[in-house]
């Protein structure tokens, strides 16, 4: 993990290493809904576990947190991937992991096709076509930001495609304004910034996206945390 000018909020990738500081994980938990949305409306199989990708898990504080309120409100096996681009914050989650047997970390860049093979891997070790969920949380801004507007759509369509629900916690722009505020101020700033199309709209492009193209249909949105985002649920 790089940490620019002394500043640990000057980050490339999100990669926060006392994230959960500033944004609490348990406030987190509390805006989530109810096992209905979480479930489809016909259940293929109650006995087998509810596999869950957690895409920029961090030191893992929210992904264990998740875990059991999934566990709690589904009352079956749950089984998550959690994976972080940083290899200090993954080796974090796997010496604070208190459930290694469901819960699994490990070190995955999303956006590179090797690295993604790691998430595959674990998909059919558990001979499984798809995730029941997939969860994005806080995450779309750093790909937008490092990997441009095709890049997110790359983003959303290939865990669109590995998931029966995608849970998604976009950053809205100003979060966009900031990040690049406090990278620039470090003396570096986001090569692909200024050529962003998705901007202030940024939210609503994503919903767009989802439910025009991909054909995803919202289920559900949380109340705003304390950062103005909200959770959104599609399948």
């Amino acid at each position: 993990m790089e940490i620019r000018n002394d500043d640990p909020g000057a980050v490339q990738y999100g990669n926060f290493m006392n994230y959960y500081q500033f944004n609490s994980a348990s406030e987190r938990v509390k805006l989530l809904p109810d096992k209905d949305i979480w479930l489809p409306a016909v259940l293929e199989d109650e006995k087998r576990p509810y596999l869950v990708l957690d895409v920029g898990c961090n030191c893992g504080v929210f992904t264990q947190m998740l875990h059991s309120y999934l566990e709690e409100r589904l009352q079956r096996s749950v089984q998550i991937l959690g994976v972080d681009i940083d290899e200090r914050l993954i080796q974090r989650a796997k010496e604070e992991n208190t459930c290694p047997e469901k819960i699994t970390y490990e070190c995955v860049d999303v956006m590179n096709g090797s690295d993604f093979e790691t998430v595959l891997s674990y998909l059919h070790g558990q001979e499984r076509q798809k995730f029941d969920a997939i969860c994005c949380y806080s995450i779309t801004m750093w790909i937008h930001l490092n990997h441009h507007d095709e890049g997110l759509k790359l983003f959303l369509r290939s865990l669109t495609h590995l998931s029966e629900l995608l849970v998604v916690e976009p950053q809205p722009w100003k979060c966009y304004q900031r990040a690049e505020k406090r990278l620039k101020k470090a003396g570096e700033v986001f090569p692909l910034f200024l050529e962003l199309k998705w901007r202030s709209d940024v939210e609503k492009q994503i919903d767009i996206y989802l439910e025009q193209t991909l054909d995803r249909r919202k289920m559900f949105e949380s109340t705003p945390t304390k950062w103005q985002r909200r959770i959104c649920f599609f399948r």
